[in-house]
């Protein structure tokens, strides 16, 4: 199926004005609006969503995309915690497994305001993109002292071994729910996606009984990763908000956010690089072990300044690589050759297995921008029109089938909108 450019654009306009949310929350005692990732599956506010959802809506409704931002600021602690979730009308559950789901997330309460665990952290790329459209110098003074605090609580509470690489405490906080790069964590290796499922639930069901004492969690280190993934778009974020705090002249703010970036990537290199792999992967527990299984989080340092050696290495040894992650619907989440990796996810009481293979054209996002920063423009290229391509033939679905382009998951899902900012940027 051919479609125009333009009609990619028009039909994501689409989709996420389909999926805005507005409402009264008792709870909060506020009119809330937001788009939701699908408003047939997903219908909560999810913070990495959101952000996604601002880039995209920075081409289309700018109101719109500051409006997503400033609703997940509206929940944030006074402590600078942001959650994963937010549940404004606490009362609506999409069905059993979610309900239970979220209340594993939350500190015990029959309806949660919002959860105890964060999101990938790039609320401050989101924010950028949108003051690059309108320079709105007021938008950036009403938002940066909140990301500042946000990012700092990452900083102080999610840093135990104070290396400056940030930590999480179960598979949900990475998004990337039942990657195989947490079965050696979990003890799941080797066994059955069920098990590994209920493994990553168990993790949650922990944290609750620890009523989410990140000082006692990290005590019994029983899921303390480091995750390539999560500290790639932290390290970035952190050197984002840094240029944005230069925007409004607070140079003090901007020298210590900087100074936490190049503390985590000089980390990120020392500890989660392996040299004979030419590989990132995620290290766990206090002792720093190592897991290599190859899954799409080893590219995505590409979004950082690295050495050139180490770029060339990631992406002709392995983004480049027929046998792992250059399929004709690029880009799998885990390696082709890995025997882990499913294209078709595996059902569990009629929830998919996530993350165990597929496409997901939000890690598209990021690998393309990686590769354009680095020079690898037709490689970038590439990836955009099979990206294109994918929405073409299957729609705005929550991920793809990386040999067929088949689409799963969610109908309409709106972070697969992200396509129009990989068309326009």
């Amino acid at each position: 199926m051919i479609m125009s450019p333009q009609k990619i654009i028009d039909k994501a306009k689409e989709t996420l004005y389909s999926n805005l949310k507005t409402g009264f929350s008792d709870w909060a005692n506020t009119e809330y609006k937001y788009i939701c990732p699908s408003k047939n599956h997903y219908q909560h506010q999810w913070f990495w969503d959101s952000c996604f959802h601002a880039i995209t809506l920075s081409h289309l409704d700018l109101d719109l995309a500051k409006n997503e931002i400033n609703s997940l600021l509206w929940a944030q602690r006074k402590d600078g915690f942001i959650p994963h979730i937010i549940y404004w009308n606490r009362h609506n559950y999409n069905n059993l497994l979610t309900n239970l789901g979220s209340r594993l997330e939350s500190k015990l309460s029959f309806t949660p305001k919002s959860t105890e665990l964060i999101q990938p952290p790039l609320i401050a790329q989101a924010v950028e993109v949108i003051y690059q459209k309108d320079k709105d110098i007021n938008f950036l003074h009403q938002v940066l002292p909140k990301l500042k605090s946000y990012y700092l609580w990452l900083a102080n509470n999610r840093d135990p071994d104070g290396d400056g690489l940030i930590s999480i405490i179960a598979p949900y906080e990475s998004g990337l729910d039942q990657s195989p790069s947490y079965d050696a964590v979990l003890g799941t290796e080797g066994k059955s996606q069920l098990v590994g499922s209920l493994a990553g639930r168990s993790v949650t069901f922990r944290n609750m009984m620890h009523n989410y004492d990140l000082k006692k969690i990290f005590e019994a280190n029983y899921f303390n990763v480091e995750d390539v993934l999560v500290n790639s778009i932290y390290i970035k974020n952190l050197q984002v908000l840094s240029n944005l705090f230069g925007e409004i002249d607070n140079e003090e703010a901007a020298r210590h956010l900087h100074h936490l970036a190049v503390k985590g990537k000089e980390s990120l290199l020392k500890k989660c690089y392996s040299r004979e792999e030419a590989f990132f992967f995620d290290i766990y527990g206090y002792d720093d072990q190592m897991f290599k299984v190859k899954t799409i989080k080893g590219l995505l340092p590409l979004m950082l300044d690295l050495p050139k050696t180490i770029v060339r290495d990631i992406v002709t040894k392995h983004l480049l690589n027929n046998s792992e992650f250059n399929a004709p619907f690029p880009l799998p989440t885990v390696a082709m050759d890995e025997p882990t990796f499913s294209p078709v996810p595996l059902k569990i009481i009629g929830e998919p297995v996530l993350w165990r293979g597929p496409t997901w054209i939000n890690l598209n996002w990021y690998i393309v921008a990686g590769l354009r920063k680095h020079g690898y423009k037709k490689e970038a290229s590439y990836i955009v029109e099979k990206s294109v391509e994918l929405i073409a033939k299957s729609g705005f679905r929550e991920f793809f089938n990386p040999f067929s382009g088949e689409g799963y998951g969610a109908h309409n899902f709106s972070w697969s909108t992200l396509v129009v900012d990989m068309i326009l940027s």
